[in-house]
């Protein structure tokens, strides 16, 4: 995400999307009721003639729209901004959706809030930081990950198929490790190679020059759960320090071990609520998509000194957080 200018006093900050990611964070950040800015393609204004005949043609034109509804589709590379025209050279007072994606050019009027320019202000950090790849294989299958902010998106699973009949006659580590690093090829971000065995060692051996800026680290699962755990342990770290996803994991797993030994923890909107009121919040976690329906709850914490973080829906951290209720506090003291 790039900032190409920023105006508070007046509400307006104009930015340049980098990545998919930034439709993830721009989804965190438009509300219904801004007004949203952007160069979009609408039919242009026609004779009754032309569109009786239906010979509606597009054409570019900068809109301003009054949000009402914003969409992001999981892995998707484009962000759906809905709402009625305000601003523009036709068709005021019309529906019309502005699709933003890599390369757009938005701007955005509202009620800039801390949490608003917080997630803004990371979303600018993060966009300078490599995406990672992840390989978590063994023997039998490797699967490809890519990390995003937001979640994590599986690629491929390739088989050896070891006992197979396409392999038969052939090298099976061969044909095994060469689509493998076939695939890994496709994408010139840092890779974090993962899985329990040798074969992670075997393939790095077999791999030789083709691939680069690498660690492997052992890990006791292969596939999406040997993916899963390199995130939880800080491993993807050790490339990109800064991933979103993998400080969101961690919070959420220093979560779970403080409420199975009984620590200063808590969890559920009622029993966070409670901890803020009296001042006994420390940080406050919760999913992005309870954010706008908890906006006072959340402006008392930081009026009490706790810090709030939001974590992804899209990634497992953000389902056990769900499973709690969505929302999550560490204290500074046990309360009953």
């Amino acid at each position: 995400m790039k900032v190409i200018y920023k105006n508070l006093k007046d509400g307006e900050i104009k930015l340049q999307l980098q990545g998919t990611d930034d439709c993830w964070h721009l989804y965190n950040i438009i509300e219904e009721g801004d007004l949203v800015s952007a160069f979009t393609h609408r039919t242009k204004a026609q004779s009754d003639d032309k569109k009786r005949e239906g010979k509606g043609e597009k054409e570019g034109m900068y809109l301003t729209i009054r949000v009402t509804e914003v969409a992001f589709q999981n892995f998707s590379d484009r962000l759906r901004v809905q709402g009625t025209i305000e601003e523009g050279p036709q068709d005021i007072g019309k529906h019309h959706t502005l699709n933003l994606k890599t390369g757009s050019e938005v701007k955005i009027k509202k009620e800039w809030k801390k949490r608003h320019l917080k997630r803004l202000e990371g979303a600018v950090k993060a966009s300078k930081q490599p995406s990672v790849v992840i390989l978590s294989m063994d023997d039998d299958v490797a699967t490809i990950a890519v990390i995003h902010q937001y979640g994590v998106e599986k690629i491929a699973d390739i088989y050896s198929n070891r006992s197979g009949k396409f392999y038969e006659g052939k090298d099976v580590s061969e044909a095994y490790y060469g689509e493998i690093l076939s695939k890994i090829k496709e994408f010139d971000i840092p890779l974090v190679i993962v899985g329990p065995g040798f074969a992670r060692d075997n393939f790095i051996s077999f791999a030789g020059k083709g691939i680069k800026n690498y660690i492997v680290e052992g890990t006791g699962n292969a596939g999406m759960a040997g993916v899963k755990e390199a995130i939880n342990r800080g491993i993807v770290n050790r490339i990109s320090e800064e991933s979103t996803l993998s400080k969101e994991s961690r919070m959420v797993e220093e979560l779970l071990e403080g409420i199975a030994r009984d620590g200063a923890v808590t969890y559920g909107k009622d029993e966070v609520k409670k901890a803020i009121d009296i001042g006994a919040a420390d940080r406050v976690i919760i999913l992005s998509t309870m954010i706008r329906e908890n906006e006072e709850l959340l402006e008392n914490a930081e009026k009490t000194g706790a810090k709030v973080y939001t974590i992804s829906n899209v990634h497992e951290g953000g389902e056990k957080l769900s499973a709690l209720g969505g929302i999550a506090a560490f204290l500074r003291y046990k309360i009953e």
